[in-house]
């Protein structure tokens, strides 16, 4: 049995004789190792990470004075129809070697969603080694990350835009990110810790370029260290013409990196303003997400339909349904308990609820999967009110 109980506005678990409690300094060496054991990392990668989030942004399951288990806990936001919902980032559930199989994977993360949720979390999203242990905690799909690879030959050669280099910490770059999140869907507002990890090492090759002077709407952070491959930490292009700037320019370094990675979304801006062929998909996993709280979740995103009115009926882990109303009018959504006479209405689980209420998956596919029950009217309202661009996230903290 797990006792969970509050202490300071930071939430402990009671498992197996082990407390979960923040970490504190003297636990770095202990997380540093068990990052290394869990994900192959170099002590010098796991020591700038700390340095980047802090070792209090950790949480771990102790016994007696033995770290078993590890998990970060960054606070965030995530951005979804232009509103953003609070949120927290799971990251680096690292298990001790002789601790795995134990079961502690569970109540950790159950101890991670709790404190999520103690300091105002709706929504809790991580990306997942093994998926069906996060499913029984209450995780579902819920967006994409994705890797793009390109031939530098393939790339425009010309473009009339001027391009000029700038400080890695110039503050316009955050403003022209802050921008690009308003009309994509699950894209965080990344904390100093988030920026901190774009710029991480190696530095020796890595410069920041802008097009433009003033104002910020495209750029683009690359890192030139390695010979065979030019990586691109970040890149921000708010129209078709800066997006074929940014391809053009990283074309000019087509003498020596045969080839350029970066990450995008699934409708990629870059991808769009490739002239041909010449481009592939590198990489793609999906995260996944658990809704906390799904009355402020609906509260705070944002929706493309202006007018609509929609039942909702979510059934917990433990079988209770709860009915909420969501009521969207002009730039606002409310959020009430119960149900509305005459409006469509629609049951799903909780898991899956994460999938819809991200746009990850449309209401008509969760249906057809038997996931969502409603009929066809509810079908089609459900797909516009969680209509819009699919989700799809850069950092993989």
């Amino acid at each position: 049995m797990e006792e969970i109980f509050s202490d300071n506005n930071n939430m402990k678990i009671i498992y197996m004789r082990r407390v979960m409690e923040r970490a504190t300094t003297t636990d770095a060496e202990r997380i540093g190792w068990l990052m290394r054991m869990a994900f192959g990392m170099t002590e010098a990668r796991t020591r700038e990470y700390l340095d980047h989030i802090g070792t209090d942004s950790f949480l771990v399951l102790r016994s007696g004075k033995e770290v078993s288990a590890c998990a970060a806990l960054l606070p965030t936001r995530h951005r979804f129809g232009g509103g953003w919902v609070r949120a927290a980032n799971i990251a680096h559930v690292a298990i001790a070697p002789e601790a795995r199989g134990g079961g502690l994977a569970r109540p950790l993360v159950n101890g991670l969603a709790n404190v999520a949720r103690e300091n105002g979390a709706a929504m809790v999203t991580l990306f997942a080694s093994a998926r069906p242990v996060y499913r029984k905690c209450g995780f579902e799909l819920a967006g994409s990350e994705i890797v793009y690879e390109a031939e530098t030959q393939a790339l425009p050669l010309r473009t009339d835009l001027a391009f000029a280099s700038v400080a890695l910490d110039d503050p316009r770059l955050r403003e022209a990110y802050d921008a690009k999140t308003i009309s994509e869907a699950g894209l965080l507002d990344r904390t100093q810790a988030h920026w901190h990890e774009i710029i991480r090492e190696p530095r020796d090759g890595l410069s920041a370029f802008v097009i433009g002077e003033g104002p910020l709407s495209a750029y683009v952070i690359l890192d030139a260290s390695d010979p065979g491959l030019l990586t691109v930490r970040d890149w921000c292009a708010s129209t078709g013409r800066e997006a074929a700037a940014l391809l053009a320019f990283l074309g000019r370094f087509r003498s020596v990196y045969p080839l350029v990675r970066w990450h995008g979304g699934p409708h990629d801006d870059l991808v769009a303003a490739m002239p041909d062929k010449g481009w592939r998909l590198a990489h793609q996993e999906d995260w996944l997400a658990r809704i906390l709280d799904p009355k402020a979740a609906l509260e705070a995103r944002g929706y493309l339909v202006r007018e609509a009115v929609l039942n909702l009926h979510i059934a917990d882990e433990a079988g209770d349904n709860s009915a909420i109303a969501l009521e969207i009018a002009g730039e606002k959504a409310r959020v009430r308990n119960g149900s509305l006479s005459g409006a469509p209405s629609l049951t799903i689980t909780l898991p899956f609820f994460a999938s819809l209420f991200t746009g990850y998956r449309s209401a008509s596919h969760l249906r057809r999967q038997g996931h969502l029950e409603t009929d066809e009217e509810g079908a089609r309202l459900a797909d516009l009110v969680f209509a819009g661009p699919p989700p799809w996230l850069a950092e993989h903290v």
